[in-house]
């Protein structure tokens, strides 16, 4: 009978991190795989099995399309504060409240020099590298003097090439336009009824319009961007079962205000509702003191955060909220919640592969942040010059998760022999924004030992390698 070889195991182990190459034996002189069968070439069919964990990490970790908020300027349209937007990417912020005031554009056409200095700034956000939670309206008062359906329609047609040309820096589309403060009451040109309308307008005519103007959005906006209304009312009537879409989200403006939310929630099915929307559709907005009691304790926050899978927040509005979750003990907890956390646990893959040889990587990955990820983003693995993309998109991976999915990738090897560090990222899906790695998502995990985050290659170093030969 041929001698066998001992089965081995080496075990690379970092401060936490740990790393195990696994191969079975076979006999002497050669290698085998795990069933036992020698390959032509002298390498085993899986090369044998590597296998990485890694750990979490309660680190604030900034990441694109999440999170809290600030106002890019008072008015979008007029003017960009890089400054105030510079200083705020440096505390961690990667959203900016862009508004866009329409007033003077009530009854005609956006002027061309208006649309080409609204596209520069945008393009600016991405010069700065920070996403928009956009905003248009016509007037950011109570009074709520709007457009009409027919003319909102029009200007969105206007609008629809730059949100095309700036889809990578666009992170939320705010439904906007009706009414006071584009947040859909208040209309005096029949876009809704009821509270501060005009008379004779019913419930049939503002619905009418409110869905004209609801169709000529989603014809301007590209496909990928998440569209927040207002009232979970509309939601309601236009998609009655949360799980028929998840494009169509909402933001709420008076969060945690008062026994409705200000006139948010008309009742509890409202609100059974829209818990239930928000796992597969934007949710956010800000908090407000309009209505009492105000939910201002951490348990209150932690509850509806994680109810309503709250994905962005204003961080200037209002400071009573910041105050008690700061003397709670909870602030940094709800920023680090607010959105996706994505946090890899186990990697596996084969320790030696031929040249040019296609490999399966898999990888455990949770989402224990309170939203989804919302762009359909997928996993990258990197060997050297070589990489591949997982058919599975993060996207698809359900928020505050308490176990693993495996992500598998198929990652074709260098032609040129030799050792190839596996590293993991999760680039932007904008051709534009791709290669920035201030787009990228980082993980949330700890370095450890030959485990670390490569911050200029947005990349999270395994410690693991592929020989191949």
């Amino acid at each position: 009978m041929p001698m066998r070889s001992l089965v081995f195991v080496v075990w690379l182990v970092g401060c936490t991190g740990e790393v195990s190459m696994v191969a079975d034996g076979g006999d002497a002189g050669a290698i085998v795989d795990d069933a036992g069968v020698t390959s032509d070439a002298g390498v085993p069919r899986d090369g044998g099995a590597v296998v990485a964990t890694f750990s979490p990490t309660d680190a604030d970790i900034p990441n694109p399309e999440r999170g809290w908020y600030v106002w890019a300027s008072s008015d979008f349209g007029a003017s960009l504060d890089t400054g105030a937007i510079d200083a705020a990417y440096g505390n961690g912020v990667r959203l900016v409240y862009a508004m866009v005031n329409l007033q003077a554009f009530r009854t005609s056409a956006i002027s061309q020099p208006y649309l080409t200095a609204l596209s520069a700034r945008l393009a600016t956000l991405r010069d700065h590298g920070v996403k928009a939670v956009l905003r248009f309206v016509y007037d950011y008062t109570e009074a709520g003097n709007d457009a009409t359906a027919a003319q909102i329609s029009s200007h969105l047609q206007q609008l629809a090439p730059i949100l095309g040309a700036n889809a990578d820096v666009i992170a939320v589309f705010q439904a906007g336009f009706i009414g006071a403060w584009g947040e859909w009451h208040s209309s005096k040109n029949s876009n809704s009824y009821g509270y501060m309308t005009n008379a004779g307008v019913t419930e049939a005519i503002a619905d009418a319009n409110r869905l004209t103007v609801r169709d000529a959005i989603f014809a301007a906006v590209p496909p990928g961007i998440p569209i927040a209304f207002r009232y979970p009312g509309d939601l309601l009537k236009w998609y009655p079962q949360p799980a028929q879409q998840s494009r169509a989200g909402l933001h709420n403006d008076c969060w945690l205000a008062g026994p409705s939310d200000t006139g948010t929630y008309d009742s509890q099915a409202q609100r059974t509702y829209v818990a239930a929307l928000s796992a597969n559709a934007t949710f956010g907005g800000e908090t407000c003191d309009a209505s009492s009691p105000l939910r201002t304790s951490c348990d209150d926050v932690r509850t509806e955060g994680a109810r309503y899978h709250l994905a962005y927040l204003n961080r200037e509005y209002f400071d009573g909220f910041f105050t008690a979750w700061m003397n709670g003990g909870c602030f940094d907890e709800v920023g680090r919640h607010m959105g996706y956390r994505l946090q890899l646990d186990a990697l596996r893959h084969p320790a030696r592969a031929r040249p040019g040889e296609t490999v399966r990587v898999e990888v455990d990955v949770r989402n224990v942040g309170w939203a989804k990820v919302f762009s359909a983003r997928p996993l990258v693995v990197k060997a050297g010059v070589a990489s591949g993309s997982s058919q599975t998109l993060l996207s698809s991976l359900a928020a505050q998760a308490s176990s693993s999915t495996t992500v598998g990738v198929d990652v074709a090897m260098p032609m040129v022999p030799g050792d190839y560090a596996l590293e993991l990222s999760v680039p932007d899906v904008h051709a534009s924004t791709a290669n920035d790695a201030r787009f990228s998502i980082r993980f949330a995990n700890a370095d450890s030992g030959s485990q670390r985050w490569n911050a200029g290659r947005a990349a999270f170093v395994t410690g693991t390698s592929i020989t191949v030969e």
